[in-house]
């Protein structure tokens, strides 16, 4: 009984030393697997850290060389090892950039110059120059497309009152100090609101079938007040324009008379709510 008792004790005995052996081999793995991680860290940092200082030099030769767009492009191949020197180079690289663009912009182009200096205003907040360059090119570029506008409605048609309205409402926008905007405005929305109801009470504007180009209120029209209303063929057509009585079209159509000849006809239809209210001749309107 001793004995076996023996045997099991020197069992456990030797495999408690098997299993410290090979967690000392594991912990010995484990060392030598971090140390090797470690020395690789340390090997990247220091390429990291060589060619870093390369692209810093470069980027700082460029700068004061007045290649500043150079530097920004060398920054841009070389994102992997930004810092916070690089960082600040990018950021002087930027400022340099933008303005030696400005420096060679003509002082005429005030929208490239306001977007340089919005650049610069968004890069240095706290530049008060930077800041106060973008507003007077913002109110130059103000200006410049008022005046722009203004010029633009001397040229629409009197009788255009929803884009005279318009565009006296963008100038108004522009610069609201302006009273002869706000007349100007004012005239145009009133003729603009009587002009509405106009075409309220004449109903919707007749629209050409996309076939055959005529107008089904001038056709029905016509096949009601024709003897021989089977012969009827509509032909060209005009655009339909807005009267004081109504919306106006003309229109060519040929039929046959009593004797089988089949005779052409230009005429002038007034319609209203969708009926044709008044015929006139070739000859009582010319559309030029």
């Amino acid at each position: 009984m001793l004995a076996v008792i023996a045997g099991v004790i020197a069992l456990i005995a030797i495999i408690f030393c098997v299993i410290t052996v090979q967690n000392n081999f594991a912990e010995e793995r484990a060392r030598i697997a971090e140390q090797n991680r470690i020395e690789q860290e340390r090997i990247l940092t220091e390429l990291q850290n060589k060619a870093r200082e390369k692209v810093v030099f470069s980027m700082k030769r460029l700068i004061e060389t007045g290649h500043a767009e150079t530097a920004l492009t060398v920054a841009e191949k070389n994102k992997d090892l930004m810092n916070d020197e690089l960082q600040a180079l990018i950021h002087l690289a930027t400022e340099k950039d933008l303005l030696f663009r400005i420096e060679n912009t003509s002082k005429w182009n005030y929208s490239e110059l306001a977007k340089y200096y919005s650049q610069l205003a968004s890069l240095e907040p706290e530049n008060s120059r930077y800041i106060k360059e973008l507003k007077g090119y913002d109110r130059k570029l103000q200006r410049k497309l008022e005046r722009k506008l203004y010029a633009r409605a001397q040229t629409l048609p009197m009788r255009d009152y929803k884009a005279n309205m318009d565009i006296y409402a963008e100038l108004m926008q522009l610069n609201p100090g302006e009273g002869l905007y706000q007349s100007k405005y004012d005239r145009y929305k009133s003729m603009y609101d009587a002009f509405m109801k106009d075409l309220e009470k004449f109903g919707e504007k007749p629209e050409r079938t996309s076939g055959d180009g005529y107008y089904i209120e001038v056709k029905k029209y016509l096949k009601e007040n024709s003897e021989f209303p089977e012969t009827l063929q509509m032909e060209r057509c005009t655009d339909c324009y807005f009267t004081d009585n109504g919306w106006l079209v003309g229109c060519n159509y040929s039929e046959q008379n009593e004797i089988g000849s089949r005779i052409s006809e230009f005429l002038w239809f007034t319609i209203s709510n969708s009926t044709v209210q008044k015929v006139e001749a070739s000859g009582a309107y010319t559309v030029n």
